[in-house]
């Protein structure tokens, strides 16, 4: 074996001095020295000769005279005339390719070129012909590049070709890039190179290794004279941009190939001087911060910028969430290579001969074009019908059907007063910032109702987020009319036949009110609550603090607050959360909800005040490119076909194993009640660890899917789902260490100790919420 490995590790160093040859020797043996060399290098072992010149002479003559019938008698006297006083030996060109050890007897360079472009006629006229071989092409990247580069020499578009990659070939190029095992390891231009002399030893290749760079990209453009055309199929962004600038500013036209739904670009910067590059796509872009991607995943968002995400095609959309999950890169396919190496050279054959002259963005989705006639519909979401929202003449009818008593104790709040209130409650939380509240004001009564339309959604179930909301909201509501001297008596659903009235506050003078409430210092907290997203690093909180919170967590009757902080059982909650997380995005109704959450743009967070801005979430460029690519439906369902998704795990799973704790409130069972009580105790521990310069995140998507399993016998969910979420139910009962008997937790939320974000989630206008009647 040592024996084995020493012969391969020589044949490795021989091959290594044979990695950068690319160019073949020619060899004219009427000429003396020549001859000697090639008799010379015919002594070399292993040397193997091709010598088929009397067949290609024979081409040649029939080329020459297409009219004519020749007789194969007649054939042989035109072939001797034809070479005159030459042998068959000294005649045309001797062609060495030092990388296979191969000599081919060709024709010389003009009569090559003549036969091997003979079938090129008429398509391509000799005029169009013979102007072509004055033109010098550039391409940036071989991996697309290569069929590009390939194609452009067989089709004899142009007499230079300059080659830009600083990759080696890997096995995994090899289901795009038409090449044998034997070269993997080599530098792709030179491979590619290689390819082009083995077709067309005339062709000039000129090959850039390092791939181009900002100091060689004059060279690129100009050495030997300036390109003609750039065909640009880079996979780094800052190259791909700097080269354009170099292209608009020498006016060279751009061709770009991807080949996703065969997208070409065509940029006349010949013929527009001021063009935008990328059509303007990518006019924002910082080129400094490009230079610094370095991974795929980081290139992703501006990939679609360049791309287009609502052009991609829906299997690269879906592929594009899957990158440094379950692939490395984003997926091409030889099909689509080879097809847009063809495309890319008939735009830049008709573009050189100045037969296409327009810029643009063109599309050849071979999907589209050739398919089934009768296509399958499309899979719709099928989105929640929403009610009418809850107007003022609904709340009236209600409000009269309650049994009002008026009692000489009772005060009428001033309108002012009660909008004070009012807008401290609005200041509350609420799930997905749904604001699901209407606030009625009439003969001193104020009534909170629940504005369903706003609200219905996968995670609440039978309303159990709303009643949270609501019971925070009572919270502020209660703390505020404290520090203004008003004392609010509290009716809870004062109507059984009708959920949409969840309370009633009557207003008492203050004698009549046994004592305030000891947590009323909390007011000053309201104005700056917020919910803090921001992944830090993760840090211990005090046992003291935690403490603490338990106490005012269980300051409201029934609740308790269970914490856990050690790390192996954060981590098995991140499980649980991400799992779930996953599991919602993956539901057609889950995905509705969450699109119809995210306020997308500046202009629409401002213009409805509601939802999570997009902003305000701790994620980067990528992680916000993935949710706009994740806005389709058809891109979710599609990962659901492959079973994939996990991306969608991803940043839970980060957020929670960066908390200091993980807390859950709960009551003693499972009613409307409870769950606006442990609203009420959320809110309060909120504000509490708001004061202690502590950061609450509400994270309840399990708690709800927990309750939909179990109160809802699996509710909306499929077979796969209620059997998964029974598992994480497990995993969640142990570490939480709960009675499985009752269903009793109420919501869960993350500790930890961050930075305050500078945006905070925006709230609906005062007269939007409150009516007076």
């Amino acid at each position: 074996m040592e024996n084995f490995a020493n012969k391969i590790e020589n044949f490795k160093i021989k091959q290594a001095e044979f990695i950068n040859i690319h160019k073949p020797l020619f060899f004219r043996i009427y000429n003396t020295e020549e001859f000697e060399k090639l008799n010379q290098l015919l002594s070399n072992p292993g040397i193997i000769v091709f010598d088929f010149i009397h067949d290609q002479i024979k081409e040649l003559i029939k080329c020459k005279n297409p009219s004519k019938k020749f007789t194969p008698s007649e054939l042989e006297s035109e072939i001797i005339n034809h070479i005159g006083i030459l042998s068959i030996y000294e005649y045309g060109v001797w062609v060495y390719y030092p990388w296979t050890n191969r000599v081919v007897h060709i024709l010389d360079e003009e009569e090559f070129i003549e036969v091997r472009t003979s079938r090129n006629q008429n398509k391509i006229t000799k005029e169009e012909r013979n102007i072509l071989l004055q033109k010098k092409i550039g391409v940036i990247g071989l991996s697309v590049g290569q069929s590009v580069s390939v194609t452009l020499a067989m089709e004899r578009v142009c007499n230079e070709i300059r080659l830009a990659d600083f990759d080696l070939l890997e096995l995994t190029n090899l289901n795009r890039i038409r090449t044998g095992v034997h070269n993997l390891g080599l530098p792709k231009v030179y491979s590619v190179a290689r390819e082009i002399s083995e077709i067309d030893p005339y062709l000039k290749v000129t090959c850039f290794p390092e791939g181009l760079t900002e100091k060689n990209m004059d060279e690129f453009f100009l050495s030997g004279g300036k390109l003609d055309l750039l065909l640009e199929e880079s996979d780094g962004f800052d190259i791909k941009i700097l080269s354009r600038y170099k292209a608009r500013e020498l006016g060279v036209p751009v061709v770009m190939e991807a080949s996703d739904r065969c997208t070409v670009d065509v940029e006349r910067f010949d013929l527009e001087p001021n063009r935008s590059i990328l059509h303007g796509l990518v006019d924002y872009l910082d080129i400094n911060k490009l230079k610094q991607l370095k991974t795929t995943e980081e290139k992703i968002p501006y990939m679609l910028d360049v791309l287009g995400i609502e052009t991609s095609s829906l299997r690269l959309r879906a592929s594009m969430l899957e990158i440094e999950q379950t692939i490395n890169t984003w997926p091409q396919l030889a099909s689509a290579v080879t097809m847009g190496g063809g495309i890319a050279t008939d735009v830049s054959r008709r573009l050189l001969l100045n037969q296409f002259t327009d810029s643009g963005r063109y599309y050849l989705d071979i999907e589209e074009l050739i398919g089934n006639k009768k296509t399958s519909q499309i899979e719709k979401i099928e989105s929640p019908i929403l009610k009418e929202s809850l107007t003022q003449s609904e709340m009236e009818s209600i409000v009269l059907k309650l049994n009002i008593t008026i009692d000489e104790n009772h005060i009428t709040p001033t309108n002012s007063q009660i909008q004070l209130i009012v807008e401290a409650a609005t200041k509350a939380p609420s799930g997905g910032n749904a604001q699901a509240w209407k606030w009625y004001y009439s003969k001193g009564n104020l009534y909170l109702f629940h504005d369903i339309n706003r609200s219905e959604s996968l995670l609440d179930f039978d309303q159990l987020a709303s009643y949270i909301s609501f019971g925070a909201a009572t919270e502020n509501l209660i703390l505020k009319s404290h520090e203004i001297n008003l004392n609010p008596e509290l009716i809870l659903f004062p109507l059984t036949s009708e959920r949409r009235v969840i309370c009633q506050f009557t207003f008492f003078k203050e004698k009549f009110i046994a004592s305030k409430n000891s947590n009323d210092h909390l007011v000053s907290e309201i104005e700056t609550r917020l919910t803090n997203r921001t992944i830090s690093e993760r840090k211990q909180i005090s046992p003291n603090v935690l403490e603490e919170l338990k106490q005012v967590a269980s300051s409201i009757d029934g609740a308790q607050l269970k914490i856990i902080d050690s790390i192996d059982e954060i981590e098995k909650i991140a499980h649980i959360v991400s799992s779930v997380e996953r599991m919602r995005m993956m539901h057609k109704r889950g995905h509705s909800d969450f699109v119809s959450e995210i306020r997308w743009t500046n202009e629409e967070n401002e213009l409805k005040r509601d939802g999570i801005d997009l902003n305000i979430l701790d994620i980067n460029a990528t992680a916000k490119a993935g949710l706009v690519v994740a806005k389709n439906w058809e891109v979710i369902n599609t990962l659901k076909k492959w079973d994939k998704g996990s991306i969608f795990e991803k940043s839970s799973n980060v957020s929670i194993l960066n908390s200091s704790a993980m807390c859950l409130i709960t009551m003693p069972e499972y009613s409307p009640i409870n769950y606006f009580n442990g609203g009420r105790s959320l809110q309060r521990t909120w504000l509490t660890a708001n004061k202690l310069n502590i950061s609450l995140q509400p994270i309840s998507a399990a708690t709800f899917f927990f309750a939909r399993l179990i109160k809802g016998n699996g509710d909306e969910l499929d077979n796969d789902s209620q059997k998964e979420l029974k598992q994480l139910r497990e995993t969640f009962l142990n570490v939480m260490k709960l009675d499985s008997i009752a269903i009793n937790d109420i919501i869960l939320f993350k500790l930890s100790i961050a930075n305050q974000p500078s945006i905070k989630a925006l709230r609906r206008k005062l007269e939007d919420v409150l009516i007076y009647g």
